[in-house]
C-alpha cells in the first residue's frame, strides 16, 4: 500500500457498538444497540442486535488488497460526509472508447455508512479523458452494481465481494458503450434542454452553472444539443465546480444518471406546464 493511501484510511472515521436502555429500563436494551460514531462522539444510527459494523477502513483496506491480488494498477480518492465514506477508484489501464472524443477509464465507486443510509454500494464509475468528468453510473439494473447489507457474513467477506466487483465492473463494456451511445444520439433544442435542466436541479446555484456549460456548448457548434450534452453539463459541475459536499455531490450524481438512462421525450415531461 501507498504510506499516504494507507495513512488517509487510518483517519477515517471509526465506529463502534454500544449498548442501549430504552425508556425506564434498568437493564441494556438486548434487542438493540447503539453505533458510535468514534470521531463525530455521536450516535449515527440505533440498529438491531444483528446489524454487523462493517468499519470504513476496512472496507478501504479490502479494495487495495483485492487490487493486489489481482494485480490491478488503480488510483482512488477518499472523502467522507457525516457517517459515510466514499472511495472514488479508476484503473489506468481500464481504457474504454465509444466513438472519436469519448474515451473513458473505468472504475467504480464504493459508499459505506454507520447510519444504515446505506450497506455496502459497489457501483460502476467513468471518468471521460477529454475533460476528467467523473461519471457514477446508475445502481439499479447495471452489470457490476452491487448493494450489500451489514451483517456477520458481509464482515468477514468484504474482500471477495470487492474482488467479484472488481472483475464484473471492467467486464460490463460493452453495456456501458451502449448506454452512452443512446445519450449521444437523443437530440434536443437549446429551450428545452435549458428548462429540462432546471426542473431537474432546482437549485439555482447549481443549475445556472451547468446551463452556462451547456449554453457554450452550444454556442461552439451551432447544433442541437444532445441528452449527452445535458448529462456531461451536470457531471462536468459535479467534478470541477466549487467544492460540494459529499451527499450534495452524490444528489447531483443520481440527477445525472436519471439523464443518462431517460430518453429526451420522458425528460421534457418534467417541465413545469404554464397556468
Amino acid at each position: 500500500m501507498e504510506p499516504n493511501i494507507q495513512q488517509e484510511i487510518m483517519r477515517l472515521n471509526v465506529a463502534e457498538a454500544r449498548s442501549i436502555i430504552v425508556g425506564g429500563q434498568s437493564e441494556p436494551e438486548t434487542r438493540w444497540k447503539a453505533v458510535w460514531n468514534v470521531n463525530t462522539n455521536k450516535v449515527a444510527s440505533i440498529v438491531s442486535d444483528g446489524y454487523e459494523i462493517v468499519q470504513h477502513r476496512d472496507v478501504a483496506s479490502s479494495f487495495l488488497e483485492a487490487c493486489q491480488n489481482l494485480n490491478i494498477e488503480n488510483e482512488m480518492s477518499i472523502k467522507e460526509g457525516g457517517n459515510r465514506m466514499f472511495i472514488d477508484v479508476k484503473f489506468p489501464q481500464a481504457k474504454l472508447y465509444v466513438q472519436k472524443g469519448e474515451e473513458f477509464i473505468a472504475g467504480f465507486r464504493l459508499i459505506n455508512s454507520y447510519d444504515k443510509s446505506t450497506g455496502i454500494i459497489i457501483v460502476p464509475r467513468l471518468v471521460r479523458l477529454v475533460c476528467q468528468n467523473g461519471m457514477v453510473m446508475p445502481v439499479k439494473g447495471f452489470i457490476g452494481s452491487f448493494c450489500y447489507r451489514h451483517n456477520q457474513n458481509m464482515a468477514k467477506n468484504i474482500h471477495s465481494y470487492i474482488e467479484k466487483a472488481i472483475a464484473q465492473t471492467i467486464e460490463s463494456s460493452e453495456k456501458l458503450k451502449a448506454m452512452v451511445n443512446n445519450c449521444i444520439g437523443d437530440s434536443v433544442e437549446w429551450e428545452i434542454a435549458e428548462k429540462i435542466m432546471e426542473a431537474l436541479i432546482h437549485v439555482e446555484k447549481h443549475y445556472k452553472p451547468m446551463v452556462a456549460i451547456m449554453k457554450q456548448k452550444y454556442e461552439a457548434t451551432g447544433k442541437k444539443l444532445t441528452r449527452w450534452d445535458v448529462y456531461n453539463a451536470i457531471t462536468q459541475y459535479t467534478s470541477h465546480g466549487e467544492q460540494l459536499k459529499p451527499r450534495i455531490e452524490e444528489l447531483l450524481q443520481k440527477k445525472a444518471q436519471r439523464v443518462l438512462v431517460t430518453p429526451m421525450i420522458k425528460l421534457a415531461e418534467i417541465i413545469p406546464k404554464k397556468a
